[in-house]
């Protein structure tokens, strides 16, 4: 079994959760008589790598002149990773027990299937569970992307259409998801928990979501939407991960040009009730999705930055056919 599954985690300055990511990611290992581990690190500058040597787990770090993004550590692990089938799971994830099992037999069962995802529980920096991050599912179901914490890929699937993206750094498993479906492949959810995952920046708060938007002007991550929608759009299905990741802010907006309109409209067309009708409309719709009152009210700031981001990324759009990421990375030895 050890040579069928290889678990690639990626993170950067993980020291304070890095030791609980490896023993969760051991224990569900464990399950299958073992795995290939690899730990993909985006040049760390704390004991991160230091810690993972002592857990016998190879080690190999991107350079620091390189783009560090996510998608970059799934993109170089997946190069280096044997098994045939790939778990990718970020530092601040906790992967359960018995996911594993379940899902090969999954994959085995279901050869056109390229990717699972279970249930991911987020919780926020204080442990606290986030409700409304995704949807649940029942029973098993097709999607169109699998979220990043915690995926599990068919390795001849990703060698076919294409491993992660590594100039992404914001909805690469979206842009992966649609590539991946564009080649035939099927991507599924199963109606069984997979992992916990800690996510500091959420939209549970007006506080956070400022942060959020304040760490991607820091870290230079603003705008990087856009050039996903430009890959997307390349590649030949923008329209389709426009619907898919941006649905809720086209109809923000499109919300937004109506409410505008009433003010140009006659007096004969009643534009005073025109416009409350629309907007009552539109907040009944935001409350029946968020079913809270605070996050009907928390949505309008956040689509209004999501938009902002957007526009702030239209110097990024230009991409290139032979975009290229080195593999040469850092090789560590373990101390184990």
């Amino acid at each position: 079994m050890k040579n069928k599954v290889s678990i690639v985690i990626i993170g950067r300055n993980e020291e304070r959760s890095i030791e609980k990511c490896l023993t969760a990611a051991i224990a569900a290992a464990d399950q299958i008589g073992g795995a290939e581990m690899i730990f993909v690190d985006s040049a760390s500058t704390d004991n991160t790598v230091s810690i993972v040597q002592s857990y016998g787990v190879r080690v190999l770090s991107l350079k620091p002149e390189w783009k560090l993004t996510p998608s970059a550590g799934r993109f170089v692990g997946s190069h280096y990773a044997t098994g045939e089938f790939i778990l990718f799971i970020d530092a601040d994830t906790l992967v359960y027990k018995d996911f594993l099992p379940a899902a090969l037999n999954h994959f085995r069962e279901n050869p056109t299937v390229a990717g699972i995802n279970g249930r991911l529980d987020d919780t926020d920096e204080n442990g606290a569970l986030l409700s409304d991050v995704e949807d649940r599912f029942d029973a098993v179901a097709d999607v169109k992307w699998l979220r990043g914490p915690c995926c599990f890929y068919r390795r001849t699937a990703l060698e076919k259409a294409g491993s992660f993206n590594p100039h992404l750094a914001v909805e690469e498993e979206a842009e992966l998801g649609l590539r991946l479906v564009k080649n035939g492949w099927k991507l599924r959810i199963i109606p069984l928990p997979m992992a916990c995952h800690t996510r500091c920046y959420h939209g549970q708060s007006l506080q956070n979501i400022i942060a959020a938007f304040k760490r991607d002007l820091v870290s230079k991550r603003s705008g990087e939407v856009t050039k996903t929608i430009a890959y997307a759009f390349r590649e030949g299905y923008g329209l389709a991960f426009c619907w898919l990741r941006l649905k809720t802010t086209i109809l923000f907006l499109l919300w937004l040009n109506l409410l505008g309109l009433c003010f140009f409209l006659p007096e004969l067309f009643y534009p005073k009730t025109i416009f409350l009708l629309i907007l009552i409309l539109g907040a009944s719709a935001i409350f029946t999705k968020k079913r809270s009152l605070l996050q009907t009210v928390l949505f309008v700031p956040a689509k209004t930055l999501n938009f902002i981001d957007i526009l702030a990324g239209f110097h990024k759009i230009k991409t290139k056919k032979s975009d290229f990421y080195p593999l040469d990375v850092i090789e560590y030895r373990s101390t184990n």
